[in-house]
């Protein structure tokens, strides 16, 4: 692994121009144009919504748009969280091959610098599940991957000073969200550095002992640095096209004939679909999943167009999907046909089963 990383604070703190930066740096890192970077950041109040969730589900977008809360699709999975200048983000950019661990594997690894802060501040956290990091029953820390050809991002959040009201008014997450969970509300699932010790806490003395931490886990260089001019000629075309429009943060507001959802390990997953004359017209796969890539996912539901429901099943097991989510789809597809067969559509169950 390069022991030399790039320690980049920009002092970027509008949520669009972010996540366009992000990109920027993930995309040239892949180039071997930008050195692998630690990049610290904070931002104005936002949501930051995954890949694969639906925004006009998951956050109440007439609020954010009252009160100037921004609402951003980020490249990565997993599920809405509320930002403001009370916390900080992470991303650290790599080469893939950098790291022998699997991608499931980092999760705990670079949990550990969040861990040991915690602890310097007196707070006893553990990692917990996929990707979190909790301080008794309530999450910290959440983080979440995504690959593009041979770049890698892990990028992590935590929570120092929260605004819980605001955070509580922003997200309006499927009550699928806590099944089987003691918390039933946002607000009750997570807390904050602040709320742990009873007093504020400043941003940046936890992001300094954050970094030494950082450095010493994965005994690495960390040389500050600025955003190089050709990464932010590309963030620049990337706000402008992509990430200041409505079309990539929120998407169309769908008015499908079904929704299905269910809870697995990687997380929520839902399905929208609209069929027309057995065959389907519209199809979305939604949720918080955590999966580096989404190419896959994303691909499978626009494969679907044009297919009857027996004939969109038989296409998981060609695809490049964990087991437990081409289950779960399966599992969905049957429900939709479920759906669909009161209005005289055949049954797909018992291919379900084969699919299995």
């Amino acid at each position: 692994m390069s022991r030399r990383w790039r320690l980049l604070r920009d002092g970027i703190t509008d949520a669009h121009a972010h996540f366009a930066v992000e990109e920027a740096i993930l995309r040239m890192v892949g180039e071997g144009a930008s050195p692998p970077t630690l990049r610290l950041r904070q931002v104005q109040r936002a949501v930051f919504v995954g890949v694969f969730q639906n925004a006009w589900d998951e956050v109440n977008v007439d609020y954010c748009r009252e009160h100037g809360i921004k609402i951003v699709r980020r490249l990565s999975g997993g599920g809405a969280v509320y930002h403001d200048l009370g916390s900080f983000c992470y991303s650290a950019f790599f080469l893939r091959d950098m790291f022998p661990q699997s991608d499931e594997a980092l999760y705990p690894l670079f949990a550990r610098p969040i861990i040991q802060t915690c602890a310097d501040f007196g707070v006893t956290a553990r990692f917990h599940g996929r990707n979190d990091v909790l301080v008794g029953e309530r999450k910290i820390y959440g983080s979440a991957q995504i690959a593009l050809y041979d770049s890698f991002a892990h990028s992590g959040t935590f929570l120092v000073n929260m605004d819980f009201d605001t955070l509580a008014r922003a997200l309006t997450p499927p009550a699928s969200k806590f099944r089987g969970k003691t918390a039933q509300s946002v607000e009750e699932r997570v807390t904050s550095l602040a709320r742990e010790l009873g007093r504020d806490v400043p941003v940046d003395e936890v992001m300094g002992v954050f970094v030494r931490r950082f450095r010493d886990e994965f005994g690495v260089e960390l040389a500050p640095g600025e955003i190089a001019d050709e990464e932010q000629a590309l963030a620049q075309a990337l706000l402008q096209e992509k990430y200041a429009t409505d079309e990539w943060n929120l998407g169309p507001r769908h008015a499908y004939r079904t929704f299905v959802s269910t809870r697995i390990p990687e997380g929520t997953l839902a399905l929208s679909i609209r069929m027309e004359g057995g065959r389907v017209r519209e199809a979305d796969i939604q949720g918080d999943i955590l999966l580096p890539n989404k190419d896959a996912v994303m691909a499978l539901a626009s494969r679907w167009t044009g297919l009857s429901l027996s004939e969109a099943l038989a296409t998981l097991a060609e695809a490049s999907l964990p087991d437990a989510i081409r289950r779960a789809l399966g599992a969905l597809l049957a429900e939709a046909e479920r759906e669909d067969a009161k209005h005289g559509a055949t049954p797909i169950g018992q291919q379900y089963d084969a699919a299995r």
